[in-house]
């Protein structure tokens, strides 16, 4: 984790966003493209060669039975078997706490919180909805701001609220348009001021994203990534008002695909490139 550790060093306090990474690493989780074969009912009769992950979705909710719950089987294929090996969750976790850093990540699973015994916290008494549950985090700690430290938030939804899951190109598009009224619309707006302390969104995850340094791993950040990589632009939009650094930094292990490495160099993200996993997650 030395990679990791190194940024973390840099500056006072690192937010990290982590993708399906470390499920694959440990062998626990499939690939998203095999995940949604396998959920499919009747099985896949397409080839998914050159599809997004997004639009396989929407294909094998296209193609299934009327009373086939594609959400729902996603949730019990995402299932943790008391036989997983979450030592690499555990360890990547304990390196945030130590340093109280933030955790996003893109990840449906459990894996994260339970590797460390973390528990389900909110902010704020109103406004819960189980399509976007961006205010609640697992930890150990009642925050009054997300950034205040150390907690897991799922930006992509959580398995135990299957209407929050983020699969299909509609998913991402309702995800884009309440972000955009949170960074765009009203008097309280993002946009507004630098970094206010209690704009629309700040009890939600979106708080960490447009006020804290970034390490991004174990995430291809393709073009799969539609909100993901629209967020990234907003960061940079939002950051050259007042003429600050992006303060993003991108581990990958080797050279990134020429899709990803574009749109990083041309954010003014830091790609560092290692050359083994363990410089990562070991």
């Amino acid at each position: 984790m030395d990679a990791v550790r190194q940024i973390l060093n840099k500056h006072e306090k690192v937010a990290m966003l982590i993708g399906n990474g470390p499920n694959l690493a440990s062998d626990i989780m499939p690939t998203w493209k095999q995940l949604l074969k396998s959920v499919s009912n009747p099985p896949i009769s397409f080839d998914v060669i050159g599809l997004s992950n997004t639009e396989v979705y929407d294909l094998v909710e296209l193609h299934s039975h009327e009373n086939h719950d594609v959400k729902k089987q996603v949730i019990y294929k995402l299932r943790l078997l008391p036989e997983r090996d979450l030592s690499l969750h555990s360890r990547l976790m304990n390196l945030a706490r130590t340093y109280d850093s933030p955790v996003l990540t893109t990840n449906f699973d459990e894996a994260f919180e339970k590797s460390i015994g973390a528990k389900l916290h909110r902010l704020g008494t109103t406004g819960f909805t189980r399509f976007y549950p961006w205010r609640s985090y697992y930890g150990f700690t009642q925050y009054e701001l997300p950034t205040d430290g150390f907690g897991i938030w799922k930006i992509h939804g959580d398995v135990r609220y299957k209407d929050s899951i983020r699969l299909g190109l509609t998913d991402y598009m309702g995800s884009v348009e309440r972000a955009r009224r949170y960074i765009h619309k009203g008097e309280d707006r993002l946009f507004k001021g630098k970094r206010q302390a209690y704009w629309k969104g700040h009890q939600s995850w979106m708080h960490i994203w447009f006020n804290l340094p970034i390490v991004i791993f174990g995430i291809r950040y393709g073009i799969d990534e539609v909100f993901l990589r629209w967020l990234l632009i907003e960061r940079r939009r939002y950051l050259n008002i007042y003429h600050d650094a992006m303060e993003v930094y991108y581990l990958s292990k080797g050279i990134p695909e020429p899709t990803t490495q574009n749109l990083m160099q041309n954010l003014g993200v830091t790609i560092i490139v290692v050359n083994d996993y363990s410089e990562i997650y070991g």
